[in-house]
C-alpha cells in the first residue's frame, strides 16, 4: 500500500471524524460498499492469473469488469449522500426561517426524499455486489476465501448502513403513499441480501 492510498484514507477519516453533519453515516455505508467491490475484484484478478483456475478465468474477468462498474458508482454515491445530506440541511434552515412558505415546505420534501433515495441506491448495489460475492466465492482461489468474506461482511454493512439512513429519511416524510413504496423496496433489498450473504459465506465453507 503506497503513501498517497494511505494519506487517502486518513483524509477520509479525517472527513468523518469531523463534527459537521456530513459525510456521515450513508457515506460511510457507500464507501463499505465500495471496499468489498474492490476486493471481489482483486479476487477476480488474482484468480483469473492462475494457470490452476484457467477454465474459470473468462468468468472471472467478466464478473470483476462488473465489479468495477459497482464500485465505482458507490464511489460515487458516498459523494451524493453528503450532498443530499447537506441539500436537506439547507431547506431545512430555509423552512424555519420562512414558516407557512409552501415553497420551502416542497424544497424540504423534495430534499428528504433525495436522501432517502440515494441510501436505497446504495443498498442496491450492496445487493448486487453480494450476489457477485456468491460467484467469486464458488469460482475464486481458496487463498483468497477470506478476502472474499471480508467482502460479504462489508457488503453486508453497507446494505444495513444504507438502510438505516433510508428509514431515518423516511421518517420525517409527510407522504405516505410514497413512504410505503419506499419500504417496500427497501424490505425486499434486505431479505435479498440476507439470503445471498447466507449463499456466499456457505459458498466459502466448502471443500
Amino acid at each position: 500500500m503506497g503513501l498517497d492510498s494511505v494519506e487517502g484514507l486518513r483524509s477520509f477519516c479525517l472527513e468523518l471524524s469531523s463534527d459537521r453533519p456530513s459525510p456521515g453515516g450513508g457515506t460511510a455505508s457507500a464507501a463499505a460498499g465500495a471496499m468489498a467491490a474492490s476486493l471481489l475484484v482483486m479476487v477476480c484478478g488474482i484468480t483469473a492469473r492462475s494457470k490452476k483456475y484457467a477454465a474459470s478465468a473468462p468468468e472471472l474477468i467478466r464478473i470483476g469488469e462488473v465489479l468495477e462498474v459497482e464500485r465505482d458508482g458507490l464511489i460515487r454515491l458516498a459523494l451524493w449522500d453528503a450532498r443530499a445530506y447537506d441539500s436537506v440541511m439547507n431547506a431545512a434552515r430555509k423552512k424555519k426561517a420562512e414558516p407557512g412558505n409552501e415553497t420551502a415546505n416542497k424544497e424540504m420534501d423534495d430534499a428528504l426524499k433525495r436522501a432517502a433515495e440515494v441510501p436505497l441506491d446504495t443498498a442496491a448495489a450492496c445487493v448486487r455486489i453480494l450476489d457477485h460475492a456468491t460467484k467469486v466465492a464458488n469460482l475464486g482461489s481458496r487463498s483468497a476465501s477470506s478476502d472474499v468474506g471480508v467482502a460479504i461482511l462489508l457488503a453486508e454493512a453497507g446494505l444495513k448502513g444504507a438502510s438505516k439512513n433510508v428509514r431515518i429519511n423516511l421518517d420525517s416524510i409527510m407522504d405516505g403513499t410514497y413512504v410505503d413504496h419506499m419500504v417496500d423496496k427497501l424490505r425486499l433489498l434486505e431479505t435479498e441480501g440476507r439470503g445471498l450473504a447466507s449463499n456466499a459465506t456457505s459458498q466459502l465453507t466448502k471443500p
